[in-house]
């Protein structure tokens, strides 16, 4: 064994330095999303154009992006980005420290840690697919507060360009809006609004009330209202099980090797210690 052993020792001193690496750049990452736009206005760039430029138009408001910071919103992905890097590199640190200096409560430690990390995960990812609408839910309540197309707050603003941005309206549908005390319905005047008026499929170009009728009534043909903003942006990344499922099991298989190695690194110095060969 004291061949496997050897292997399983450079094993993971070498995929953790990689996985420390990779931990520190999550934390990068995370920061950068929370306190600069380099990362996510170019993915939100025609969002952003199109709602400037109908408010110019149609004159309800002179808003420039540039001095709303979009990061407040992206706080809890950010924040999460932050410390799941430092965790990843904490624990890879434990890793790589414990297999090349041969300390075994270290092994143990971070064998037992990656477990728990491996069934949380497990339940993670089961909850996502199958009860997403703990995420909905959560997202739904956040509308509370939107306050229409023409507002400078930094979530209403957020919302405007994913609509428009993925052409989708709502979490699920217009209806969610329904608890949005503070939506101006009534932009322009005899204009009341059904739904926002960036879940228009084609935005208004004019201050004229013909202008909104896209958002007067709900209407498949010129509106997005039952193209919900969720279920639009999962098909476009997490549904497309042909990229995803081999990602996990990747995961998956990385984390069982870690565990393994681990464990036998860590037998073989309790043995070693204790003057069992």
């Amino acid at each position: 064994m004291g061949c496997f052993d050897g292997l399983a020792r450079f094993l993971l001193v070498v995929l953790n330095s990689v996985f420390l690496l990779g931990g520190l750049a999550i934390t990068a990452v995370g920061i950068i999303l929370r306190y600069g736009k380099v990362l996510y206005e170019p993915f939100l760039e025609t969002g952003i154009h199109l709602l400037e430029q109908t408010l110019a138009n149609t004159g309800l408001a002179v808003l420039n992006v540039e001095d709303i910071n979009l990061g407040e919103v992206m706080t809890s992905i950010a924040l999460g980005l932050i410390f799941g890097g430092l965790a990843l590199t904490v624990l890879s640190f434990l890793g790589c420290c414990g297999a090349c200096c041969k300390v075994g409560f270290v092994l143990w430690l971070y064998a037992i840690v990656i477990i728990v990390f491996f069934i949380g995960e497990a339940i993670a990812i089961g909850l996502l697919y199958g009860k997403p609408e703990i995420i909905t839910n959560e997202l739904k309540a956040s509308l509370v507060d939107y306050k229409g197309v023409a507002s400078d707050e930094v979530y209403s603003v957020a919302w405007n360009i994913i609509m428009i941005q993925f052409q989708c309206c709502g979490v699920d549908s217009y209806r969610d809006f329904d608890i949005s005390t503070s939506w101006n319905k009534s932009p322009v005047a005899s204009v009341n609004l059904v739904t926002p008026v960036a879940c228009c499929k084609t935005l208004p170009t004019e201050h004229d009330p013909k202008e909104f009728k896209c958002a007067t009534t709900y209407d498949p043909s010129i509106n997005n209202g039952e193209s919900g903003c969720f279920q639009t942006v999962w098909d476009a990344s997490m549904a497309d099980t042909r990229m995803v499922v081999p990602i996990l099991v990747a995961c998956g298989i990385f984390q069982l090797a870690f565990i393994v190695f681990a464990i036998q690194v860590a037998r073989s110095e309790d043995r070693s210690s204790s003057g069992v060969i």
